[in-house]
């Protein structure tokens, strides 16, 4: 059967009406037909591509009176791998759709575009924050991942399968499955609720209970987490996506707006209205606080108070253009995160009102949008998942405290004898530091392209220095030139080449000190390095 599923920017559900009924209370414990699981490292590790690894920088050009060359941010970033999507058993490249994630893991989902339904999930682990792993991947034939969720050792998961390959289905190609994991990896053992619709659109999931949302004639659907059965269940039209707070769901649908409901009951407790958008296209809300965050696509992004549906802000998009549109939204830790299409992702910081950081370009479009703990998981259509890390600071220096933010241009130079002294976190373009000037710096610090220290130049650093780009034609460099000293306290990570020349020195402080450097290592005569420290890649042997 061709199913009716399209793509618009991200992924687009097609939303036809007038389907047959199905026993929304069957469930089966069963397998994923033909699951493929990978867990060959080998095989994994080809799909990392680091080719556009390292430094990156978010930039805004919106702020009156300075340009973008000069505008400085506080919120380094470092790309540390792309993923590449997988290929299905027929040679069809997938196409990244959701991410999920807990701990360590990230969860991402793959579908097919056009007729046929393929669809995969990835487990990547990024306990060493540089080195991420691909650890396991599942091809699952004839089903489309739409979307997915992580609960008490189980992945719930939304999806929409093939019915010429499933009797159960009847017309419904609808489906959640619940999975339980085994030590966090994929297995094929998995509860399946069938639900009328054509695709199940997204999930949620508290400890008790998990729910998902289906398109076409849509129904919002409540199953408990121990019988698997579904214990509640309320029809709404072309439903997009739901966010759970502590005791309430929430639902976005394309044609209706917001519902909020009571999370035992479904009782109905508010509902207002949102842009209308076009047919289908998958969008994703966020909740910050009582804030609720709606993905609006040519619309951009409207937030509204959750308890009272008044509208608070809309973020516009800055350029009308057909893939110009705010495919997704993800909350963390005080900032939002839009996925804008072609124009890539923006990055907000909360407050009363949400202020643009600036924008980070993401080659082919920016489909889909996951924040979690130090990690931003940009899904890019076929061009695969990219995975971000947003530098912070993890140690508080008291004798930092009385130090300025850094705000002096995106290059920093200190002439000679200079003594500058900073702190928190800061992103810059490059910096020089010139013979006899200390420069100390406590916090997180991203150069994205050259850092030189000349001749008796010291650089203080306390907390962590990520500095270059990977593999580069003209390979961006760290230079510390005669009796120029780098002082480390915390981690260093060089993407690109170390040149130490006569007489340089690096020092490091305390016990739990480390250095990694990806690219070249040129150590002249008379280098001096001292210290304890971890050498990740045995580059200063």
């Amino acid at each position: 059967m061709k199913k009716n599923v399209y793509l618009l920017s991200f992924l687009a559900m097609s939303l036809l009406i007038g389907c047959d009924s199905n026993d929304d209370n069957k469930n089966n414990n069963q397998s994923l037909d033909n699951i493929t699981i990978n867990s060959d490292q080998n095989t994994l590790s080809q799909r990392l591509d680091y080719t556009n690894s390292g430094v990156i920088s978010i930039e805004n050009s919106s702020l009156v009176g300075k340009s973008a060359e000069n505008t400085v941010t506080n919120f380094p970033l470092v790309q540390i791998a792309e993923v590449k999507p997988p290929v299905d058993a027929n040679g069809r490249t997938l196409q990244a759709s959701h991410v999920t994630v807990n701990g360590n893991y990230a969860y991402v989902s793959y579908i097919t575009r056009g007729d046929v339904y393929s669809g995969a999930i990835d487990v990547i682990d990024v306990t060493d924050p540089y080195k991420p792993k691909l650890v396991t991947s599942a091809l699952i034939p004839n089903t489309d991942i739409t979307s997915l969720t992580y609960t008490n050792g189980n992945l719930i998961i939304g999806a929409a399968k093939d019915i010429d390959k499933d009797p159960l289905l009847k017309n419904n190609p609808a489906v959640v499955y619940n999975m339980p994991l085994s030590a966090g990896l994929l297995t094929d053992k998995t509860t399946a609720n069938y639900l009328e619709s054509r695709v199940t659109t997204d999930v949620a999931a508290n400890t008790n209970d998990y729910f998902a949302v289906t398109g076409d004639n849509g129904s919002l659907f409540k199953m408990s987490a121990s019988t698997k059965a579904i214990t509640g269940k309320v029809a709404v039209a072309d439903l997009r996506s739901i966010a759970l707070t502590s005791d309430k769901v929430v639902t976005l649908s394309g044609t209706k707006g917001v519902n909020v409901y009571n999370q035992s009951t479904l009782a109905l407790q508010k509902s207002f209205t949102t842009s209308t958008d076009v047919s289908g296209a998958k969008r994703t809300i966020d909740i910050d606080g009582t804030k609720l965050l709606v993905s609006e696509g040519p619309n951009g992004l409207g937030v509204y108070d959750i308890n009272s549906g008044s509208k608070l802000q809309t973020v516009a998009i800055p350029t009308a253009a057909e893939d110009n549109v705010t495919n997704a939204v993800s909350v963390n830790d005080g900032y939002a995160f839009l996925a804008n299409g072609a124009l890539g992702l923006n990055v907000y910081q909360s407050g009363t009102q949400l202020s643009l950081l600036g924008s980070l370009g993401i080659a082919g479009s920016s489909n889909y949008v996951k924040s979690s703990g130090n990690y931003i998981y940009v899904a890019s259509g076929t061009g695969g998942l990219k995975i971000i890390k947003m530098e912070k600071p993890n140690t508080t220096f008291a004798s930092c405290s009385s130090y300025p933010v850094y705000n002096q241009g995106k290059d920093l130079i200190l002439n000679s004898n200079d003594i500058k002294s900073y702190q928190g976190s800061t992103a810059i373009n490059s910096a020089i530091i010139n013979s006899n000037a200390i420069l100390t710096h406590c916090g997180s610090i991203s150069i994205q392209n050259g850092l030189t220290l000349n001749s008796g130049g010291t650089f203080n650093m306390k907390g962590s220095l990520a500095q270059g780009k990977y593999q580069q034609s003209n390979p961006t460099q760290l230079i510390i030139n005669s009796n120029a000293t780098l002082q480390v306290e915390g981690s260093v990570i060089i993407w690109g080449d170390l040149l130490l020349n006569s007489g340089a020195k690096i020092n490091f402080i305390g016990n739990d000190s480390s250095i990694t450097i990806y690219g070249k290592v040129t150590k002249n005569s008379g280098v001096t390095i001292t210290g304890t420290y971890k050498d990740t890649e045995n580059k200063l042997k």
